[in-house]
């Protein structure tokens, strides 16, 4: 040992550690192999524990960001989303184009189909009247009545569309739900462009609808018949009415039996017009 050097002597000291750990193992594997049950099953939970503790994975921390729109921002949004759904109706007994004939602005529709259907006011449309609006570029273009009936609120109008390549249409949503007193509501009327204003349902006017199937024994059904709004505006029949997604919830109509000039027909009116389509009626 004395004439060993530093390095052997270190050499030396990890060979008899290795040995002896080795040594160790064998010894404990074999006092194990002779244990009693109890104890083995006590070290192997201890030994199962521990690597649970050591290998125990950590727990990623979520972050959940809100995001507060106000109603400003649903707004400019529904307008902008409808905007383009807008058109503006014009008449005129002769040819649109001639100079001593000019057309004459009539009211709004709202185009709600991707073929071009539009939806206006029933009173604005009568027979024999020949209907134009205007699209890109300021083009002409003809409008045709698919459906007028005497007596209901709502007409609808079809965009001539005879180009090539066939002209794409922004159509606005319609909604599907009945409209309650209290929700705001967006208007978009002008003649010469878009005007827009706010208000609420003030008021909702019902009627009794008869079932179809003619039982008496069917309760009749309540619906919707017009809608009235805290909005202050020059009205246009034909203007569109929003709700806050930007979903048509009514059209700007006159009521023969009503003095009230801020009156709506109803988004259902609107979907069973579209509905009527497969049956053939009489225009007016």
């Amino acid at each position: 040992m004395e004439n060993l050097t530093k390095q052997q002597i270190v050499l030396l000291t990890l060979l008899v550690s290795f040995v002896t750990s080795i040594a160790t193992g064998i010894v404990t594997v074999a006092l194990m192999g002779q244990a009693p049950i109890g104890v083995t099953q006590t070290i192997n939970r201890v030994v199962e524990r521990t690597i649970q503790t050591v290998t125990a994975p950590t727990k990623e921390t979520v972050v959940k960001e809100t995001v507060i729109v106000s109603i400003d921002d649903q707004i400019v949004s529904a307008v902008e989303k409808t905007s383009k759904s807008v058109i503006r109706i014009y008449r005129t007994n002769a040819d649109p184009s001639s100079e001593s004939n000019p057309m004459v602005f009539v009211g709004l529709g709202a185009i709600i189909s991707d073929d071009g259907i539009v939806v206006t006011d029933n009173i604005l449309i009568s027979e024999g009247g020949k209907y134009f609006t205007t699209t890109l570029g300021d083009k002409i273009t003809d409008l045709s009545i698919i459906r007028a009936v005497s007596g209901e609120q709502i007409a609808l109008l079809k965009i001539k569309n005879d180009e090539k390549p066939l002209l794409t249409f922004s159509k606005v949503a319609i909604s599907k739900n009945d409209s309650k007193l209290g929700q705001t509501v967006i208007y978009i009327g002008g003649e010469a462009k878009n005007v827009v204003s706010t208000g609420i349902i003030s008021s909702l006017s019902a009627k009794e609808v008869k079932s179809t199937d003619n039982s008496s024994s069917t309760p009749a059904l309540t619906k919707i018949s017009s809608i009235e709004t805290s909005i202050s505006s020059n009205f246009i029949s034909g203007g569109l009415l929003l709700n806050l997604s930007g979903e048509l919830v009514g059209i700007k109509s006159i009521y023969m039996d009503s003095s009230k000039t801020n009156l709506f027909a109803p988004s259902r009116d609107i979907q069973e017009a579209l509905s009527a389509l497969a049956t053939p009626v009489k225009k007016i």
